[in-house]
C-alpha cells in the first residue's frame, strides 16, 4: 500500500530540529524531501550534540536520525546558478520549509511572494521562534529560549534548584508536529481548491498550545503556576516521584479509589485510618506529611516489586528509567521502534 505522501516532494530549507524533523515525518509518509544546505557550513545539527570529535561519518547521530530518508543538496544561495537549480526544483514541488530568521529568506529572493510566481499552488511554511509579525519576529531562537520565553522552565524545577530547562528539546519537538500538521492540513484543502497557502508555525506558539492548561488556569482564576518539583498539579501525594531501595518509581493514583488502593498496596492503611488523611481532601491538605509515609514504605523494597505490586492493582506507575533501560525494553521490539538504517558514505 501507498504511504501517504507518495509522490509529494518537499524542498526543504531547514535546518537544526523543529524545520528538519517536520520534513523527516513528511519523508517518513512516503514524500520526496530534498534538504538543502549551505556547502560552506551544512545543516548547523551535523556538528551539534555530538558526544566527542570521532562521531562516525563526521555527522552527529542527532542529525542522522532527523534526516533519515531524505536526499540532500549542498547550494550557495546567492550565486546565479543555484537560483537556477533552485527554480527547477521549486516549479515542480507542493511544499518549500524555511526556517530562517523572519526577513531573511525574502532578502534571498525565495520569500513566498517569490516563490509563488514560480509555483502559484506551492504550499510554503515558515518555522520561526516569535512568527513573521511582531516585535520579536526577527529574533534568534533555540528550543532553550523559548522554554524561557514561554513560561515553560517557569513552571519546570524546584524551589531549591531554580527555573529548569528540560533534559531534551521540548519545544522543537513539538513545533515539528505542528509544522507537519499544518503542511498535511494545507496539501488537503489544496485537493478541495487547487490553491497554495503561506503558514506561519511558531515556536512559542507551539510551547504555550502545550501549555494551555496552565494558561486557562491563570486567565480564568488569577492563579499563577510555579516551581513544585515532581509535585501533583492536583497538589496529591499519591501521584508522584518515590525512592525506592533501588530507584525510583512515578505513581498516578488520582482518584480516591486508586489512591486507596495504593495506599494498601504499600502499607499506609495508617494513612486511611487517619480521619484527617482518610480522603484525597485530607490527604492534599496534609501532602508533605503524607508523602513522607509513603517514601518510608516505598524505600523498604524494590522498584521492579513495587512495580509488580502496583500494576496488579491495577495503579499507573512505571520506573523511572534511563536510555539504555528503555532501548532493552521488549515492549519496544513487539512495536518495532527501533530501526537500523545504513548511512551513505
Amino acid at each position: 500500500m501507498a504511504l501517504a505522501f507518495f509522490g509529494l516532494k518537499v524542498i526543504d530549507f531547514t535546518q537544526v530540529l523543529a524545520g528538519p524533523h517536520a520534513s523527516q515525518l513528511l519523508a517518513m509518509l512516503g514524500a520526496d524531501v530534498i534538504k538543502i544546505e549551505s556547502p560552506d557550513r551544512g545543516d548547523q545539527l551535523r556538528q551539534m550534540l555530538t558526544a566527542d570529535e570521532t562521531e562516525p561519518y563526521g555527522m552527529s547521530p542527532a542529525f542522522m536520525t532527523t534526516n533519515v530518508g531524505k536526499r540532500s543538496l549542498a547550494l550557495d544561495l546567492k550565486h546565479p546558478k543555484s537560483r537556477e537549480i533552485i527554480h527547477r526544483l521549486l516549479d515542480g514541488a507542493d511544499v518549500m520549509m524555511e526556517n530562517f530568521k523572519a526577513g531573511a529568506i525574502e532578502r534571498l529572493g525565495y520569500g513566498y511572494e517569490d516563490v509563488r510566481k514560480i509555483n502559484p499552488s506551492i504550499v510554503y511554511c515558515s518555522v520561526t521562534g516569535y512568527g513573521q509579525r511582531g516585535p520579536m519576529r526577527g529574533a534568534g531562537a533555540y528550543d532553550g529560549a523559548i522554554q524561557a520565553a514561554s513560561g515553560m522552565m517557569s513552571m519546570n524545577g524546584h524551589e531549591t534548584t531554580g527555573p529548569t530547562r528540560t533534559g531534551f528539546q521540548s519545544v522543537d519537538v513539538p513545533t515539528a508536529i505542528t509544522t507537519a500538521f499544518a503542511i498535511a492540513s494545507a496539501l488537503y484543502r489544496k485537493l478541495a481548491t487547487g490553491m497554495g497557502q503561506y503558514l506561519d508555525v511558531s515556536m512559542l506558539d507551539t510551547a504555550m498550545s502545550m501549555m494551555q492548561c496552565q494558561y486557562a488556569q491563570y486567565l480564568v482564576s488569577g492563579k499563577v503556576a510555579g516551581l513544585d518539583g515532581n509535585n501533583s498539579p492536583l497538589g496529591l501525594p499519591t501521584q508522584n516521584v518515590y525512592p525506592t531501595a533501588d530507584g525510583y518509581i512515578q505513581i498516578t493514583a488520582l482518584t480516591e479509589k486508586d489512591a486507596q488502593r495504593t495506599l494498601r498496596a504499600i502499607g499506609c492503611q495508617a494513612v486511611l485510618d487517619d480521619p484527617a488523611t482518610t480522603d484525597n481532601e485530607g490527604r492534599r491538605r496534609h501532602h508533605d506529611a503524607v508523602w513522607q509515609e509513603m517514601a518510608v514504605a516505598l524505600r523498604s523494597d524494590s522498584t521492579a516489586k513495587w512495580c509488580e505490586k502496583l500494576g496488579a492493582e491495577a495503579i499507573p506507575v512505571a520506573e523511572i528509567r534511563d536510555i539504555p533501560a528503555v532501548l532493552a525494553d521488549p515492549q519496544l521490539q513487539h512495536r518495532n521502534i527501533i530501526h537500523t538504517v545504513g548511512v551513505p558514505g
